[in-house]
């Protein structure tokens, strides 16, 4: 027997014909996006480094050039307003597999780097800095090395160092099966690419190897984001009642 349709059926269609918006495909282009910024603009930031290691000189290498200094601290601003994002896209997409590492992965690099404000920080130190008179550049160079060193700056710091470190690691493993390979490898990698740019080598610019890494794995991650169904990513919106 055939049914003729009410308007109680009629308002119980799709959720298009009820007015309510389907954002997900838009979501995931958005956090396609986001996931190739972070890692390439701190990679990138890496060519205007100046050599920090001692902080009263690198104030004179600022001095003679502010605009190279500039450029590093916006760069590392972008990468550092954009990562948080791109960790969440990422652990996002290795939930599905590994929901309790993915967690865990995302925990740790969320404490890394919303707690990693002193670096900013520092780095805009070094410009103002630079921009002082000769003779002022003196007590400068000591507030930005007690900074580095001391009170909340310090804890800052070394809460970045560590959770930087071990959440890529965690990360890595959280994504395996969810992106390709050469993808979580490549996760896996920027933390020995670390250790040999600041521990070994002792050369800074040689980071930029290690970041390069994680961009060609949130590469991976975004190119899987953009495949992923909508249904896969994230529940449909539901009726307007």
């Amino acid at each position: 027997m055939s049914t003729i349709p009410t308007s109680a059926t009629r308002s119980a269609s799709p959720d298009r014909a009820a007015g309510v918006r389907d954002l997900r495909a838009f979501q995931r282009k958005v956090a396609a996006a986001v996931l190739l910024v972070p890692a390439l603009s701190i990679g990138f930031a890496r060519l205007f480094q100046v050599d920090d290691t001692d902080t009263r000189k690198a104030l004179e290498l600022v001095a003679t050039d502010p605009g190279r200094q500039f450029t590093f601290a916006l760069l590392g601003y972008v990468g550092i307003l954009t990562i948080v994002p791109a960790f969440l896209a990422a652990a996002r997409l290795a939930r599905r597999r590994r929901p309790v590492l993915a967690m865990i992965a995302l925990g740790v690099n969320l404490l890394a780097y919303l707690g990693s404000w002193a670096i900013g920080a520092v780095d805009n130190l070094y410009l103002v800095g630079g921009k002082l008179p000769v003779e002022q550049r003196d007590t400068a160079a000591v507030v930005i090395d007690k900074m580095w060193a001391e009170g909340l700056a310090g804890v800052s710091t070394g809460v970045f160092v560590l959770g930087h470190v071990f959440g890529a690691i965690l990360m890595a493993f959280a994504l395996r099966g969810s992106i390709p390979t050469i993808g979580w490898v490549a996760m896996l990698l920027t933390t020995p690419a670390h250790v040999v740019a600041f521990v070994v080598l002792q050369m800074p610019v040689l980071d930029m190897a290690a970041w390069m890494l994680m961009a060609l794995s949130f590469g991976y991650c975004a190119l899987t984001i953009l495949r992923t169904a909508d249904d896969e990513w994230d529940l449909p919106p539901r009726r307007q009642r």
